[in-house]
Formats: structure tokens, C-alpha cells, sequence
């Protein structure tokens, strides 16, 4: 994986306000834990739409998740099974904690890879982009276009 100088990341920094935005956690979670899907993933189809403008190719979507698909399987995976297996277990909260942190921090640092290999730098936000980003990961069936709609909105600031 690609380290940073920082959390000052663009791509992080949309994540963070992204995912606080009302809705925006169950919608991703239900993707993750229904779907299969990497929720990291989703995010950067959505910021290269409405954070910098750019409409992706498959060709281009299917590189970078191969890309970070070892770091997700190996690193952020375990951490979230081990995290979530600790969750209610007496005298654990502080371990389940740093566990947390831990993910959070593997989750950055794919984050950071993607950007990086992209190459995107923050621009004009694309909604179309957006849709269109996201559709390329998104199975043609099982996924709710209202839940769709709310990352959107939340991606686009609305």
C-alpha cells in the first residue's frame, strides 16, 4: 500500500464528510455485508464523480480494485472480523477500540493507494459522473435506488 505524508488526503477528507452524512453508514454497510461490496471502492466512485469531474471506464475501475484487492482481503477484512467478533464481549471494548483504529487506518491507506494511482486531484463535482461511476460497480440487481439516490446527494453535498 502507498503511505502519505498525512491525513490531509482529498479523497479521505470527502470519505469522512460522505460517510457522516445522514443515512450514508447504513447505506454503505448494507452494500458491504449484503453485497460484497468494498465500501472504499464506493466512495472513490463517487468522489472521482463529485469530487473531481471524471467519469471512469470499466477498464480503469477493475485496475484500480485489483490493485487494492489484496490489501482489502488480507488487511481490512480480518481487521473488521476481528473488530466485529470483539463487539459485546465483556471486558474487550478497549482492545475492540484499537482494533477499530487499526481498520480505520487500513482503510485510509487504501484510500490513499487509489488516489494515488488514479492520479485524480480534486476539481468541478459531476453528479452524472457519480452515477455513472458508481453503476460501474454496482450489481444490476439487489441494490436499492433509494439507497443509490442518498449517496448521491450526500457525495454531491446535497
Amino acid at each position: 500500500m502507498t503511505r502519505d505524508k498525512g491525513p490531509d488526503d482529498p479523497f479521505w477528507s470527502f470519505s469522512l464528510a460522505t460517510y457522516a452524512r445522514p443515512g450514508v453508514d447504513r447505506a454503505c454497510l448494507d452494500l458491504q455485508d449484503r453485497l460484497g461490496m468494498d465500501v472504499n471502492l464506493v466512495l472513490f466512485a463517487l468522489w472521482a464523480g463529485a469530487g473531481c469531474g471524471v467519469r471512469l471506464d470499466p477498464a480503469e475501475m477493475r485496475r484500480l480494485a485489483d490493485a487494492v484487492a489484496a490489501w482489502r482481503q488480507d488487511v481490512v477484512v480480518p481487521l473488521r472480523g476481528v473488530r466485529r467478533t470483539l463487539k459485546g464481549m465483556p471486558g474487550m471494548e478497549p482492545f475492540r477500540l484499537r482494533i477499530k483504529a487499526a481498520e480505520l487506518e487500513s482503510e485510509r491507506l487504501q484510500q490513499i493507494t487509489l488516489r494515488t494511482l488514479s492520479g485524480l486531484q480534486p476539481g468541478v463535482g459531476d453528479r452524472d459522473a457519480a452515477e455513472a461511476n458508481l453503476r460501474l460497480l454496482l450489481p444490476a440487481e439487489g441494490v436499492d435506488g433509494a439507497a443509490v439516490a442518498l449517496l448521491l446527494d450526500a457525495a454531491m453535498g446535497e
